[in-house]
């Protein structure tokens, strides 16, 4: 071969050199580093490795450890199993690594395998882990020390949290372990895992019968691990106070000038509870009200109401159906208008007041009187043809002379056996005129005890041309 064709075979093996010294500086670097790689068996080892990015670009990598059932491995947390790194970055990934199988002592070497998951290429190295002889990790006692912190007074209708403090004291890892809580209100079981020399916090929840009656109670706390129990915390005081409240609620049908209202009371609490029930009720809403329960009349702070004692058990309830019925009052409101437009349609146009007043009296007895009869047309029209006529008992004589101002009478008829008969004609009483009539009467003898006079009687012409006959008041006149 001559030189010249030497130098360019040269020349090419160099640049196929370089090529390949970039590449290899150009994609990614895995490096170790120990923690604890002298462990027993079930005890973990730890150590790192670092992922550094010589490439220009960013990248996600996978790491990995291969298939080996004798050992278990977890990258801590388990997310950074995948990890992104950008160019020129460098990023340190935790992995705990643990015999799971019984093997003698020796230097084990545990893969691991990082890939780059855009270029597909994989570096693979090897974490050296010295397993030696000793008390087994899997031989330790389990045991977990607890805290336990439940509210000491509690609403049973209020969710409580119950919060559990566990630390495990060795290097045991504790799969499977049963966590129970026992006492007359409360019983609960929780399993959960601690794994070795862990620190972790359970909460609990519970949620109580909301009728629970009220009552003092202790809580026994245990910890249990393969059926054994490991850790017992008692007489942890835990008390259900007591709560009452009546709730109310109603459902209304209204009707014409009619509501029926159920009002239903209820005893939302955990113990009896005595109160007055109270339905606020003016006295006229009073009137109309009537309830299906005998309730009674309470005033209070300026108000008034109709109220009823009850006594209710807890859940217990009891309701009251309120109507109020406005028809009876409408009907005796309607009746009452009905009649007063009767009475004054059909009243007498004319009325007269007949009075009586002891003038003189002899040993006890009456012996002069006085009658005055007020005549009045208390309508706005013209009655026609008034007649008035006044009886006097025998007993008495009416006398012929007649103070001026009054109306004189037209004709006064005596009988000895039959009443003394008076009589006065009015042709025309004018709209709301009145006129006083007056006369005296005189005993034959001296009238002992009481005396009544007859009502007097009033004939008049109505608008059709008929008579109509009406009456005035009978008076009854005593000496004390």
């Amino acid at each position: 071969m001559d030189w010249p064709k030497k130098a360019f075979f040269l020349l090419f093996i160099v640049s196929l050199l370089s090529i390949s010294l970039a590449s290899a500086l150009s994609e990614f670097s895995v490096d170790y580093e120990a923690v604890k790689d002298n462990v027993v068996y079930r005890e973990p080892a730890e150590f790192y490795i670092s992922i550094t990015n010589n490439q220009d670009f960013s990248d996600r990598f996978r790491i990995s450890f291969g298939i080996n059932p004798k050992w278990s491995t977890q990258i801590v947390p388990p997310k950074d199993s995948y990890l992104t790194i950008n160019k020129g970055e460098t990023k340190k990934i935790r992995v705990l690594v643990m015999a799971v199988s019984e093997m003698p002592p020796s230097l084990y070497r545990i893969p691991i395998i990082v890939k780059s998951l855009k270029t597909d290429m994989s570096e693979k190295i090897y974490a050296p882990i010295y397993l030696k002889s000793g008390k087994l990790a899997g031989e330790y006692p389990p045991t977990v020390t607890a805290k336990v912190n439940i509210p000491d007074k509690v609403n049973p209708r209020e969710t409580i949290r119950i919060t559990i403090n566990l630390r495990n004291r060795n290097k045991l890892n504790i799969t499977d372990m049963k966590i129970k809580l026992s006492s007359i209100v409360i019983n609960k079981e929780v399993i959960t895992s601690i794994g070795p020399l862990e620190e972790k916090t359970i909460i609990i929840t519970h949620q109580f019968d909301t009728l629970e009656p009220p009552k003092k109670d202790t809580v026994t706390f245990g910890l249990y691990v393969e059926g054994n129990r490991i850790r017992t915390i008692e007489d942890i005081p835990i008390e259900i106070i007591a709560y009452s409240d009546i709730i109310e609620s109603s459902e209304l049908e209204k009707s014409f000038l009619k509501t029926e209202e159920k009002i239903t009371y209820t005893n939302d609490g955990n113990i009896r509870k005595q109160e007055t029930l109270k339905i606020e009720m003016g006295f006229f809403k009073d009137i109309v009200t009537s309830t299906d329960k005998k309730m009674y009349v309470l005033k209070e702070d300026g108000k008034r109401y109709r109220a009823l004692d009850a006594d209710l058990k807890p859940g217990a309830k009891t309701e009251i159906i309120v109507v109020k019925n406005f028809r009876p009052l409408v009907a005796v409101i309607t009746i009452a208008i009905i009649l007063t437009i009767l009475y004054y349609v059909f009243r007498s146009p004319i009325v007269v007041k007949k009075q009586a007043v002891v003038l003189n009296t002899k040993d006890g007895g009456i012996i002069n009187m006085k009658i005055m009869m007020n005549v009045m047309n208390r309508t706005p029209k013209v009655i026609k043809n008034v007649v008035i006529i006044d009886r006097v008992p025998n007993i008495a004589d009416i006398e012929k002379e007649f103070q001026i101002g009054t109306l004189k009478p037209n004709k006064i008829i005596s009988h000895e056996k039959s009443s003394n008969i008076i009589k006065w004609n009015i042709d025309v009483l004018e709209k709301y005129e009145e006129r006083i009539i007056t006369y005296k009467i005189k005993s034959k003898l001296g009238i002992l005890g009481g005396f009544k006079l007859p009502p007097a009687i009033i004939k008049y012409e109505n608008e059709k041309g008929k008579d109509v006959i009406t009456h005035s008041n009978s008076v009854n006149l005593s000496v004390k």
